[in-house]
């Protein structure tokens, strides 16, 4: 078989098990019986981990110049960890183990695009990139409807379907990893990168939009404990209507993509920008108010229209900000920043809801916490107004680095998961 054609399934295959399951996981500590400290634990963990994990991974594959023995037994290791997963019933076990998935999925991430840059020509690897990335967008959701089918309302074994499709789909892809062939190449890694972060300050572009998005990053993840609490305790759905959610996130990201991916490069981005992040503030008082399922339906709508908004344009963006001889550099620190900004951020909604909750009734603790991060949401999208538009005479085309740096999911029924390669 040819890489490519490997590389194609492989993704497909990772889609329709790991990348569906990770909708359940946050809904599913609160089943166990999470309280708001619990879910801030559970997001904050993962997402530190899997943004801080990516700069190690990074490194040691780089110094080593292979990517396959890192994607093998990297998906063996998830394999197990999928599993586990699957029989874990308690809050605490399911923070460590999805703790430990989050971070050898930063192993699978790096080595997975570096993997594909090395496989695909610079002319054809965004198409190339788009063609997997849709294909895996619409095995996803075909996962989550067929799951539904399976579900019998017991969240124990229904979760395992989910939970253990997973843990099999990162088996197959061992597999499929081991018949990769590929050319071995050690890189040397040079530079520090801690000077590139002393000179920040001078990149005004670069300077003023990681200051902005860490700022709203805050913010974002404060809300993300609060979602699947809403989802589970306050509207009581369950796992099906879950499911059913997230395909109307991810229906609505794939047509907007579409639309938006042909029209990009021939608009002002910064204003766009603006009013994406200005948008998606709203987010939380959508949780906060809404009271029908189809109520929520229409949110995660909104919320994958201009998520998908948000992917195309902010990317394309970053692309344009940063040197092209150090873009991966560059990226890094991006993520660095945003795992230890998520990391505090979930922490602080987590607590800031278990504090509400003392004194309030979980809907009345729910609100406020929602109004709370709306106003902070708000308050730091005007940050935005500061960016400008790059003086260059062409955009930089959506390809490796534009799929390797995605945003957390806005609206999320999971609060914020990850993308699982």
């Amino acid at each position: 078989m040819l890489n490519k054609t490997i590389l194609t399934i492989r993704s497909i295959v990772i889609a329709v098990g790991a990348t569906a399951a990770s909708s359940f996981v946050g809904v599913y500590g609160v089943f166990l019986g999470s309280t708001a400290i619990d879910m801030g634990w559970l997001q904050s963990t993962a997402n530190a981990l899997g943004n801080g994990g990516q700069l190690l991974w990074g490194r040691i594959s780089d110094r080593i110049g292979a990517r396959r023995p890192f994607l093998v037994i990297g998906s063996l290791i998830l394999a197990f960890l999928w599993y586990f997963l699957g029989v874990v019933r308690t809050p605490i076990g399911l923070i460590v183990v999805y703790a430990l998935v989050s971070f050898f999925a930063a192993m699978i991430t790096v080595n997975w695009f570096s993997l594909i840059a090395d496989e695909t020509e610079s002319n054809v690897r965004g198409r190339f990139l788009a063609i997997i990335n849709n294909l895996s967008s619409v095995g996803t959701l075909v996962s989550l409807l067929v799951m539904t089918f399976f579900f019998s309302g017991h969240v124990n074994s229904d979760i395992s379907i989910a939970f253990f499709a997973a843990a099999g789909s990162y088996l197959i892809s061992a597999l499929l990893m081991g018949r990769i062939k590929e050319t071995r190449h050690s890189t040397k890694v040079v530079g520090s990168l801690l000077k590139t972060m002393k000179g920040l300050r001078k990149d005004r572009l670069f300077f003023n939009y990681l200051i902005a998005m860490n700022t709203q990053g805050f913010f974002w993840s404060m809300a993300w404990p609060m979602f699947p609490i809403t989802m589970v305790l306050v509207m009581k759905f369950t796992l099906s209507q879950v499911a059913y959610l997230t395909v109307s996130n991810i229906g609505s990201t794939i047509v907007i993509q579409f639309i938006l991916g042909r029209v990009t490069d021939k608009i002002q981005r910064p204003p766009l920008i603006f009013l994406n992040r200005i948008l998606l503030s709203g987010i939380p008082l959508f949780y906060a108010f809404s009271r029908t399922f189809p109520a929520f339906v229409l949110l995660e709508v909104y919320s994958g229209l201009i998520g998908g908004i948000q992917n195309i344009v902010m990317n394309s963006y970053v692309l344009d900000i940063v040197p092209q001889k150090q873009r991966a550099e560059y990226l890094s620190i991006i993520n660095g920043f945003n795992g230890i900004v998520y990391l505090v951020g979930a922490l602080t909604g987590g607590y800031l809801l278990s504090y509400l909750m003392t004194g309030l009734p979980l809907y009345e603790a729910l609100l406020y916490g929602y109004l709370i991060v709306f106003a902070g949401r708000f308050l730091s999208s005007l940050l935005f107004l500061r960016l400008k538009e790059p003086d260059v005479r062409g955009r930089a085309p959506l390809q490796l680095y534009a799929l390797l740096f995605r945003l957390k999911p806005p609206g999320s029924p999971s609060g914020g998961t990850m993308r699982f390669r």
